[in-house]
């Protein structure tokens, strides 16, 4: 069968001391070994924060592989994880495909090329044309013939 690209990010115990954070990274390595995973890719495990508490722990460490495997092996590998007391919580995804941007060619089209013209208006403007002040009397009036019919 045909390997595959897989990440896994683990939460350690916080209560780890750096020997044996590190022995615990090593003893997870093995695991990748003993089910032929190719590890590609390393993260620096970090401590953390946790926003609840897993296992009356509060603190931990966060790292992830990026590693290949055959995906028949992934149930072994979840098998050996589970005896390990210092790994809180695990998570096995599949990375998303890599995806190249092109750009959208748009068809050309001389229908659809912009050209500028100007609008000329429909209604010529007098630029000397004085405004009307309205007739107040003949508004009043129409008003008063409105409230009638109302």
């Amino acid at each position: 069968m045909e390997k595959k690209n897989y990440e896994i990010s683990f939460i350690l115990s916080g209560r780890l001391t750096e020997e044996e954070l590190k022995n615990e990274i090593e003893k997870i390595k093995n695991i990748f070994q003993k089910i032929n995973a190719q590890l590609l890719k390393e993260s620096e495990f970090n401590k953390i924060n946790l926003a609840y508490s897993i296992k009356k722990e509060t603190e931990a460490f966060f790292g992830y592989f990026w590693f290949e495997v055959e995906p028949e092996k992934l149930a072994e590998l979840r098998e050996q994880l589970a005896f390990e007391k210092n790994i809180l919580r695990y998570l096995i995804v599949t990375p998303p495909p890599k995806f190249k941007k092109t750009p959208i060619q748009r068809p050309h089209h001389k229908e659809f090329e912009h050209s500028r013209t100007e609008i000329q208006p429909t209604i010529p403007i007098e630029a000397n044309e004085e405004r009307k002040e309205p007739d107040y009397q003949k508004l009043e009036e129409k008003f008063e013939e409105i409230q009638k019919l109302v």
